[in-house]
């Protein structure tokens, strides 16, 4: 077996430099080389052409390096056991295997004192004096190992054990034809101690080795008999064939249902087609006979006009005419006639004037040109346009996903991210039932199924509760495919302790009015960035600190103007890196970018909708609540926050409690009574939420700080 894996399957020679493929396909180095090509249309983030190397056998596609062929490892473990197993050329032609396999005189090769050997270990290939054979069996590695003990004319053939039981191992005499096929091979010597036999195997560098390497290349290095390791290596082959050929089995089937799942999406789309064809040929069918019809009626009205005003036009041209012919021998009587014709003209005169009249009718058209098309509603021509979806199911490539649950997470607490799906279009998708899946692997290589819910229209939401810290790994897949960015790198820590508060890490300010230093400051909150922001309401401007305490810049100043403040007292910070400023005195929020430059405000003094009465904090969610003691009703609401699933929390100070509402602004909770005893409020102020989901209340009344 050894010897096949050593010829290299493209040139088919002998290799000498064998190197493995991650594929785990092995070749020779040169036909490696002769396979690599140059990729000369890199990524946009790569700065030269690459080398890539194709593996002949599956076609699975490596990145080579500046090291080239010499990035993959050497197949030192079949290069060594075909060492071990398979006798070079040399050997066969100097008749030393012969010689080796038909054994002279041999000395003990495991004590220094010359005697002569009378057994030979099967499993480490020693041979072995008496007193050795004692001590072989006495030591633990080594008392189970099968000894023969050679013929006594000539110490040249073995025998087998049972003609010398007390030189044997009981529990190996059973099994010693297992061995006796590997032992009997020939022996090889070591390449650096040629007269020492290689007899065991360095686990730590996967190589045959003999005695004296262990105390010297080897020193310190994992290593166990030859044999053993060959043994080892046979029963994880047999190991990694059976899986193979259940990955074969795998495999062929999945070609086989993936084929068949191109078929039918020819069929099916063929299929789709004709019904196109079909609708769309059906209403042009509908709309060509309606033109005919429309048509029809425009004809008929053209023929009934035409008709009625070609009618009218001959009988005022035959009035005409007759008329121009009494005007024209009138004129010709009263200048030429007797007083006779004169008379008879007038007569004729009147006659024709009165057939004049009767044309008073004809003077006008009798028809007008009104021929309207009225066509339908805009909205028929938009259906008509948009007649019909095309839909099809999510295409993994183009969905993502949003959320902080792919960037972190604390230890066993709860995180989520949502997935948005589209179709292969790139068009949003606003119906579910896509198989989703979504699979965890931890610190520790575990990997773990989580809770997709199906919104039904086209989103999902993912929800997992790590239970280690460390980084993460979370693959979002799609019918096997994953989605845009996945897998996703999710860093998992601890929340914090808040059974025992530890010593002050930072304090900066005191009282006044130079930049850093506050005057009855009362909002505060941080940046993406980790930048301090409080509100300096007496001094009527907001500070930015560093992260370390150090005054940044400052912005804001007493007054009613853009910009201006009078009191400013909650302040936040928006996923825009906005600041927004609740203008205590002047009734208003102001929203300004982080370097203070005013953006806009909102409210004016009051209690109706968008007025505010002294607004005293502020975060970045929906405002909600009545005037009251109820649930869901507030008496000088002083502290706001959100927590990690968008729960509203607020300091009813003057209730003396905190009420909890749901996203959508239904009442969720409360707690707190008016007191000094432990959970009791006085007046609460400030809130914020730990990311642990831990709510901080600042207990204004009674000097302190609780946690919930």
């Amino acid at each position: 077996m050894a010897g096949e894996q050593m010829v290299c399957p493209l040139c088919l020679n002998q290799a000498d430099d064998i190197r493995m493929l991650p594929c785990l396909h092995s070749f020779c180095r040169r036909c490696l080389e002769r396979a690599i090509t140059r990729d000369h249309c890199p990524s946009p983030t790569s700065v030269e052409p690459k080398d890539i190397l194709e593996c002949p056998t599956c076609g699975q596609s490596v990145t080579l390096n500046s090291a080239g062929v010499d990035t993959f490892p050497s197949n030192q473990f079949i290069s060594n056991i075909f060492d071990v197993m398979v006798p070079q050329q040399s050997e066969y032609e100097n008749g030393e295997t012969a010689e080796r396999s038909i054994t002279g005189r041999r000395w003990c090769s495991s004590c220094d004192e010359g005697s002569k050997a009378t057994s030979v270990c099967k499993i480490c290939n020693e041979y072995l004096c008496d007193h050795c054979v004692k001590a072989h069996q006495r030591v633990r590695l080594t008392k189970d190992h099968y000894i023969e003990r050679f013929a006594l004319d000539n110490m040249s053939l073995p025998f087998h054990s049972h003609q010398h039981p007390q030189l044997l191992s009981p529990s190996i005499h059973s099994s010693s034809m297992q061995h006796h096929s590997i032992a009997d091979r020939p022996n090889h010597c070591c390449s650096k101690h040629e007269q020492e036999v290689l007899r065991l195997y360095c686990d730590t560098c996967s190589q045959a080795i003999c005695r004296e390497c262990t105390m010297m290349d080897h020193v310190g290095h994992s290593f166990i008999y030859l044999q053993e390791a060959i043994e080892n290596s046979k029963i994880v082959t047999e190991r990694l064939l059976t899986d193979a050929k259940t990955g074969i089995k795998a495999l062929e089937e999945s070609i086989a249902l993936t084929q068949g799942m191109a078929e039918r999406v020819e069929m099916r789309a063929q299929g789709v087609a004709t019904d196109v064809r079909n609708i769309v040929r059906r209403h042009m069918s509908a709309l060509e006979e309606r033109e005919r019809d429309l048509l029809r009626r425009v004809e008929k009205i053209r023929q009934v006009k035409g008709k009625s005003l070609h009618l009218q036009v001959d009988d005022l041209r035959l009035g005409l005419s007759s008329l121009l012919q009494t005007v024209d021998e009138a004129e010709n009587l009263i200048h030429t006639g007797n007083d006779l014709d004169i008379l008879k003209t007038r007569d004729k005169m009147v006659a024709e004037m009165q057939n004049v009249r009767k044309l008073r009718g004809h003077l006008q058209p009798h028809e007008d040109d009104s021929i309207l098309f009225t066509p339908p509603d805009p909205a028929l021509f938009n259906a008509v346009s948009k007649m019909g979806i095309i839909t099809s199911s999510a295409y993994a490539p183009n969905c993502f996903a949003t959320g902080d649950g792919l960037k972190k997470a604390l230890k066993s607490k709860g995180a989520f991210f949502v997935i948005h799906t589209k179709d292969h279009h790139g068009d949003p998708k606003i119906l579910g039932g896509d198989p989703v899946e979504c699979i965890i692997q931890s610190p520790e290589g575990a990997l773990y199924r989580t809770d997709v819910m199906d919104r039904q229209n086209g989103t999902y939401t993912v929800t997992y509760r790590p239970q280690l810290e460390g980084q993460h790994i979370i693959s979002v897949v799609i019918r096997g495919k994953h989605i845009k960015d996945s897998p996703f790198v999710v860093n998992v820590r601890s929340g914090r302790n808040y059974n025992s508060i530890g010593n002050m890490l930072l304090q900066f300010g005191s009282e006044g009015e130079a930049d850093g230093m506050l005057c009855r400051p009362w909002g505060v909150c941080c940046d993406k960035d980790g930048y301090i922001i409080v509100a300096d309401r007496s001094n009527n401007r907001i500070q930015v600190f560093k992260p370390d305490g150090q005054f940044h810049h400052k912005f804001g100043s007493s007054g009613t103007r853009n910009g201006q403040f009078d009191r400013p007292a909650g302040v936040a910070v928006d996923l825009q890196n906005r600041v927004v400023v609740a203008d205590k005195d002047n009734h208003r929020i102001q929203i300004f970018d982080i370097e203070g430059n005013f953006i806009l405000k909102f409210g004016e003094k009051g209690n109706k909708n968008g007025q505010f009465n002294y607004p005293w904090d502020i975060a970045t969610a929906r405002f909600l609540g009545t005037e009251g003691s109820s649930n869901g009703q507030f008496l000088r609401p002083q502290g706001v926050a959100v927590d990690q699933e968008g729960n509203i929390v607020v300091a009813d100070s003057k209730n003396h409690r905190v009420q909890i509402f749901q996203p959508n602004g239904n009442f969720l909770c409360k707690f707190g009574t008016n007191g000094t005893g432990p959970g009791q409020l006085d007046r609460p102020s400030g809130i914020c939420v730990s990311p642990e989901g831990l709510i901080i209340v600042v207990d204004f009344g009674n000097n302190r700080v609780q946690v919930f």
